[in-house]
């Protein structure tokens, strides 16, 4: 991508996302910030070597190296390299609190991209969008910003060493919960296919996947159900029984609870 820079109109614009600046440099220069940038940042590298400090830590920004900065948070970027290139992007929006709350993406945080040209047409995107329509292109460009919010929070994930471990170790206990998804499934059995206690064996799952095994169980047997609700012909309660909850006032709960309507709701509302 080529240097330049964009600053669309933002002006009394309630999006969920709204970009204030994005850019690319083709020579990067220093940015030192010691009460931070007004807006939040997500910016990457695509040529040479830099260098980021933030929150009492030392980065090398290599390309594919990206780096997220919130706002309000003191930090110093400055190149290595004179050919230091970068893309950049500033953005804030009346859902961007809760979206960062949600993706655990409330400090300061660098990743290695395992695929820089998914960011690269992501920015692309947004630069053509912004470029094409003056007026109404800021509005096309917003989900841009929330996609490569959630690119930045799964490649983090991927690589936060220790959970990507344990979510690795756990592939044949989440392989045996997909076959045995209709039968009686126990804490015993799924702790024993990893050799661990099931008091141990509870807080590496929810480590790894987030929420206990049988949070995890019940949901994925509740996204079953709506397959079989929608196509098929069966009672609800058989619908239950074909995915492991016998007591059919249990399921009806549950499903409502996740779903935010009654088995027979769903099916009435999206049954062919």
């Amino acid at each position: 991508m080529r240097s330049e820079a964009i600053f669309p109109n933002h002006m009394d614009m309630d999006l969920p996302f709204v970009i204030h600046a994005v850019g690319a440099a083709r020579r990067q220069l220093r940015r030192r910030r010691d009460e931070g940038a007004v807006n939040t940042q997500v910016i990457y590298g695509e040529k040479g070597e830099g260098r980021l400090t933030v929150d009492g830590s030392t980065y090398d920004i290599h390309p594919g190296t990206c780096f997220y900065l919130p706002k309000g948070v003191p930090h110093d970027y400055w190149p290595l390299t004179e050919d230091w290139q970068t893309n950049w992007l500033c953005f804030d929006g009346i859902c961007l609190a809760d979206t960062l709350r949600s993706l655990d993406l409330q400090r300061a945080c660098v990743v290695d991209l395992p695929d820089p040209t998914r960011f690269d047409a992501l920015f692309r995107n947004i630069f053509a969008e912004l470029h094409a329509d003056p007026i109404f292109g800021q509005m096309r460009a917003s989900p841009y910003v929330y996609r490569i919010l959630v690119e930045f929070y799964m490649i983090r994930r991927e690589q936060t060493g220790q959970q990507n471990l344990r979510a690795h170790k756990l592939r044949p206990v989440l392989d045996y919960i997909e076959r045995h998804i209709a039968d009686v499934i126990t804490l015993e059995e799924l702790s024993g296919l990893m050799n661990l206690t099931p008091q141990h064996f509870c807080r590496v799952f929810k480590d790894a996947v987030g929420e206990r095994p049988f949070q995890y169980i019940l949901k994925r047997r509740i996204q079953l159900s709506k397959r079989l609700l929608v196509k098929s012909s069966y009672l609800v309660s058989e619908v239950g029984r074909r995915v492991g909850i016998e007591n059919s006032s249990y399921f009806c709960y549950n499903f409502k609870r996740l779903e935010g309507m009654t088995p027979t709701e769903f099916r009435d509302m999206y049954a062919d």
